[in-house]
């Protein structure tokens, strides 16, 4: 098992004010008590049909994983923690069952700080016993891994979230008054596609095999030439106005960043067919730079493949699903797997977001593709746990940009400011 993977399954710091002492500890001695009876039952009842579109991935999760769930404890503590996520989340919902109340506004403070804290002490059991799980991986138990990995990732991107409940007045504080990007979660969901490769024929045959079926994550979309900008396709006449911002704007915003690549490469007279600096990053220099340009260069390619994809299936005609058009559009976006970008760009290029605001101009380069990735995500307003979040990671990457004064990178966050509707 890729040693990488382990590396990086270390609990999101969201920089949460503990609890006192005996309650950590009165904490530590229970298993599974009556809060987190409650939160199994927020899964059932609130979770488990919401984590995704397609009816097929949907009995995964109302059937399957807690089943698994109930076999492994460490796969327990990881659907406990999703739960108590999605509770936090959805407090300020009308329509949703606050767990225990207490989670409600008028509720003190220190009483959300402490089952807040619950959650993080799930989340960081589950990450101990899933790398424990790691480290003796076997083919009977690629199932239960891959399980964990699922719920992992969710968690990873429900953090997001649960990191935005400062700007609704729940008054969790996140440590980030400077509103830098968070990029934490990035490294989560880093290195687990490993393991559906390592194990993929014992997966393909597993409980779980339905969550490997993306029928439209192909290159299809090559045969379809995206025009800029794109016409409305006669699906997108009943949806989301947003889906119809995307096909508009898509195709010409990665000719921009491609132009904005090429003028880098004249302007600092970069030879891409040089070989790589064997440097590590650092702030950026010249003897760096051409490096960072070329996985920058490369990560477009993994844009482009991601937005064609979206155009391609905006093409469809509308399905005979009991749903509505945006949902329907949605679940074909799923199918088509475009949710899996953070597992394909690499390393490399998350290393070059980790100056913050330290960034120089190649830095702040990063950080407009990852907005642009961001832009995808804002399409599935129907899935909870990326509702709300990226909204907000855009702002954060525009204040950044903006902190540089280059008007060439902000020319660039137009159109990402634009879809987050800010």
């Amino acid at each position: 098992m890729n040693g990488n993977i382990g590396q990086s399954l270390r609990p999101l710091d969201l920089h949460i004010q503990l609890v006192s002492e005996s309650a950590e500890t009165s904490q530590r001695n229970e298993v599974i008590n009556m809060p987190d009876m409650s939160l199994l039952t927020h899964f059932m009842v609130h979770v488990s049909g919401r984590m995704a579109l397609h009816p097929q991935r949907k009995l995964i999760w109302q059937r399957v994983i807690p089943t698994m769930a109930a076999e492994q404890e460490y796969l327990m503590h990881l659907l406990l923690a999703l739960a108590g996520t999605h509770a936090l989340c959805e407090a300020d919902s009308p329509d949703t069952n606050l767990l225990n109340s207490k989670f409600d506004q008028t509720i003190p403070e220190a009483e959300c700080f402490r089952d807040y804290h619950r959650i993080l002490d799930h989340h960081q059991k589950g990450l101990e016993g899933f790398r424990h799980a790691l480290s003796e991986a076997t083919a009977s138990t690629a199932d239960y891994i891959f399980c964990g990995s699922i719920l992992t990732v969710a968690f990873s991107f429900a953090s997001l979230r649960i990191r935005a409940l400062g700007d609704k007045g729940i008054g969790f504080h996140n440590g980030d008054s400077a509103g830098e990007p968070w990029i934490d979660w990035l490294h989560l969901v880093r290195g687990l596609g490993a393991l559906v490769g390592e194990h993929y024929i014992a997966l393909r045959t597993s409980r779980l095999r339905t969550l490997m079926d993306h029928p439209q994550a192909n290159e299809h979309w090559k045969d379809f030439s995206a025009t800029s900008p794109t016409r409305v396709f006669p699906r997108l006449r009943h949806a989301s106005p947003q889906f119809v911002r995307f096909s508009q704007g898509a195709a010409q915003q990665i000719s921009l960043l491609r132009d904005f690549a090429n003028t880098l490469t004249q302007d600092f007279g970069i030879n891409m067919e040089d070989t790589p600096s064997p440097d590590s990053y650092g702030s950026p220099n010249l003897q760096t730079i051409p490096e960072l340009l070329r996985e920058q260069v490369s990560t477009l390619d993994r844009l482009e493949e991601m937005y064609m994809r979206t155009l391609y299936v905006f093409q469809f005609s509308t399905s005979e699903r009991d749903s509505s058009a945006s949902v329907d559009i949605q679940t074909d976006l799923e199918d088509a797997a475009v949710l899996s970008w953070p597992l394909i760009i690499s390393n490399t290029f998350i290393l070059s977001l980790q100056q913050g605001q330290d960034a120089g101009m190649f830095g702040g380069f990063s950080y407009v593709i990852l907005a642009h990735f961001y832009v995808i995500l804002l399409l599935f307003e129907d899935l909870w746990y990326l509702r709300g979040a990226f909204p907000r990671e855009i702002q954060n990457v525009h204040r950044l940009v903006e902190k540089l004064g280059d008007g060439a990178l902000m020319s660039l966050m137009e159109w990402p400011m634009a879809m987050q509707g800010e």
